[in-house]
């Protein structure tokens, strides 16, 4: 009798721990491509609603476009060749029983080459903002950005306070708009 209790409650501490995990929200921390993801207009949307407390002029606001569009145009040239890479492995993969290894290292290497491009185009994009931006206004943006990671920590503490969790990007609070 004691065995089979021991077993039964073993079993059913088992199963609370597994229902409390999987009623957890999962929530990725891949930070590599976090902001890949996001758009690169963004900060040029931030840089717009803060115009004036960044003094930020409107040269370097069009400097800043220029930049943020010609990199969104090579983000959807890399996109369709990603799209196309996806296709050609898709094709060597099915024919299983003739399987050529050496085709499948090309087209798995040209695939990661486009996602190692976009990369380091995003890293470039960053730095050429960088350089147009005034070491004050670099330290005013970071600022702002602190600001913007304090205040979603908060939310996000006290969404869990509540017994809830909340997800940030549902809470963000909106950019002003100055145009």
């Amino acid at each position: 009798m004691k065995k089979v209790m021991t077993v039964l409650s073993i079993f059913a501490i088992v199963g609370l721990f597994v229902a409390n995990c999987s009623a957890q929200p999962f929530q990725s921390r891949r930070l590599g491509t976090m902001w890949m993801n996001q758009a690169p207009s963004r900060i040029l949307r931030v840089l717009k609603a803060n115009q004036e407390d960044l003094k930020v002029t409107e040269d370097q606001l069009k400097a800043i476009e220029e930049l943020t569009y010609s990199f969104e145009e090579k983000k959807i040239e890399a996109r369709s060749e990603t799209s196309k890479q996806r296709l050609e492995l898709r094709k060597i993969m099915e024919d299983r029983e003739n399987l050529d290894y050496g085709q499948l290292r090309v087209a798995l290497s040209k695939a990661s080459e486009h996602r190692h491009d976009m990369l380091i185009e995003g890293l470039k994009l960053r730095d050429e903002i960088g350089k147009i931006l005034t070491p004050e206004q670099k330290d005013a943006l970071k600022s702002i950005r602190q600001e913007r990671f304090k205040s979603r920590r908060e939310v996000l503490r006290q969404g869990a306070r509540n017994g809830r969790m909340q997800r940030p990007h549902l809470n963000r609070q909106p950019i002003k708009e100055n145009f």
